[in-house]
């Protein structure tokens, strides 16, 4: 079968919502292609080796992935579970905090950490529960998280979208410790005090907090699980693949055409791209005006700088865990930053040694970098951007390094080699806007303007990613399934995945559970 074939489905982009369209409509029978620009499939999912250690670029770990969790559940669906090998994160500290230098470890599980929090903070019971209920209050307002039918004529709800999380969080305590433990993860969406949003704080944190898990082989398994499948279906992947017009007619999209010269024709087109990046491919569509300013106006989240460490063997005790460091006791000061104080705090993951267990092969440390310090290579391409680009790397990540010592004194004696990437590498690698580590930044005082649907108004044209719903391994999941919905009506593919949950509970709790949610038939 050749590029040129005709489809029913072709899909633009093999990030993970790509191809988890793709793992769904191929196996409901659609004949799939997938066109990637790169060598290499996954978007953020990509990974890398040098001298044999094996780094991630995005997927660093995931989060409710124990049998009937949502991850669990989802994966399953895909028909990618038994493709991924990954383990558990310290049960007792899956994420430590670093404040200022105060240091607080988070538990996995909902009640461990509440009452944690508790015995740390005497006299704060209300607070806390009242933080607590409000998380679940809104994770539980979400239809389609909690797998029951949605309404087919309206919005998906996302109770606390226009909430503001530092707002709410100081409303009910005045403990700014307590206050910076509950909002420490804020750099896992980019989070900023006046923008951030309840909705997205509220599924990340429960998301994470109901389990945790390492991906043992790197995000990259995930992409390649997902092209399994879809081949396995008689759906195509093709690399090296760069789309670079939508030819439209009668308001329908009538082909694709390639950077190689090849044109693609299939019944419908989703695209996992950019999506104003989508809209600018487009010939012969009529998109409103109104529309395109309003996706060129969206504010993007701030990007990253990232320092890649293959470690001496032997030399670096694995921490079974995620490490953020805040120099100040604020948690929302990360990307306020000077050219002399930067950074302002890191993260770092780590990847535990397959020969020498107990050690880590590798580290890698992100901190958040404005693209703006990019501009004077910013027309520039991979390989391409001079000595001046390099210097400006390797002084980056000296400083990054500089910072990382004063945690963990002995870290430069167990570097063997550093590799870096800049807001522009992420740019070109993933294919996403300004580098934007979590693509369009979500807004609590205008929080509609970032929201996109997957339906166009070119009537065989859908958008999928980390820009429709909200980004993440469970957003992008979750934007997947909302794109095939508005193919295969998203209320039968609820129901499909209601299938693919294990329960972890007896015969009689489940039935009444599926009464109680309207499942029974």
């Amino acid at each position: 079968m050749s590029k040129n074939s005709t489809y029913d489905i072709a899909i633009i982009g093999s990030g993970l919502g790509g191809l988890a369209c793709g793992s769904i409509l191929s196996q409901r029978g659609y004949k799939v292609v997938v066109l990637e620009k790169h060598y290499q499939i996954g978007g953020c999912l990509q990974h890398f080796k040098r001298k044999g250690v094996l780094f991630d670029t995005g997927m660093h770990y995931i989060g409710s992935y124990e049998d009937g969790q949502i991850l669990n559940t989802l994966f399953r669906y895909f028909d990618i579970y038994d493709k991924i090998d990954a383990s558990k994160l310290d049960e007792d500290g899956f994420d430590i905090l670093n404040i200022g230098g105060e240091q607080f470890s988070i538990p996995q599980g909902v009640e461990r950490f509440k009452q944690k929090l508790v015995l740390q903070f005497p006299g704060e019971e209300k607070a806390i529960g009242l933080y607590f209920q409000k998380l679940q209050e809104i994770y539980d307002a979400v239809d389609v998280l909690n797998l029951r039918d949605m309404p087919t004529d309206d919005l998906p709800r996302k109770k606390g979208l226009d909430e503001n999380v530092y707002d709410f969080v100081a409303s009910i305590t005045q403990n700014t410790d307590l206050q910076n433990i509950l909002c420490g993860l804020n750099s896992l969406y980019a989070g900023k005090k006046e923008s951030a949003t309840m909705f997205i704080h509220s599924i990340i944190n429960l998301f994470y907090l109901q389990s945790a898990w390492k991906l043992e082989k790197g995000g990259g398994q995930i992409a390649e699980a997902f092209k399994t499948v879809i081949e396995q279906h008689g759906g195509k992947v093709f690399t090296k693949s760069k789309v670079t017009q939508l030819l439209c007619e009668d308001g329908c999209v009538s082909m694709l055409k390639l950077a190689s010269g090849d044109e693609i024709k299939a019944k419908k087109y989703i695209s996992d791209i950019d999506p104003l990046t989508t809209m600018e491919m487009l010939e012969g569509a009529n998109i409103r005006k109104v529309f395109l300013r309003r996706l060129k106006d969206q504010e993007q989240t701030i990007s990253c700088f990232s320092v890649y460490i293959a470690l001496k063997a032997n030399s670096f005790k694995y921490l079974n865990a995620n490490y953020y460091f805040y120099r100040e006791n604020d948690v929302w000061a990360l990307d306020s930053y000077s050219e002399q104080n930067w950074p302002q705090g890191y993260m770092v993951y780590s990847n535990e040694s397959q020969t020498d267990k107990g050690y880590a092969e590798s580290l890698t440390i992100l901190t958040p970098m404005e693209y703006a310090e990019m501009t004077e290579w910013e027309d520039t391409s991979i390989g391409q951007r001079g000595t001046g680009y390099e210097e400006m790397k390797k002084q980056k990540a000296e400083q990054l390094i500089q910072a990382l010592e004063k945690q963990f004194p002995d870290i430069r004696n167990c570097i063997e080699a550093i590799y870096t990437s800049s807001p522009l590498t992420y740019r070109d690698y993933t294919g996403v806007r300004r580098g934007a580590m979590y693509g369009v930044l979500t807004d609590s005082r205008n929080p509609y303007d970032s929201q996109i649907m997957p339906k166009t108004r070119v009537r065989n044209l859908f958008l999928t990613g980390q820009n429709i719903n909200m980004h993440g391994v469970l957003g992008v999941s979750i934007a997947a399934l909302l794109t095939c919905g508005e193919i295969e009506g998203i209320n039968n593919l609820l129901k499909d995945v209601r299938k693919h949950k294990v329960s972890t509970c007896s015969l009689e709790e489940r039935e009444v559970q599926d009464e109680n949610l309207g499942f029974k038939e």
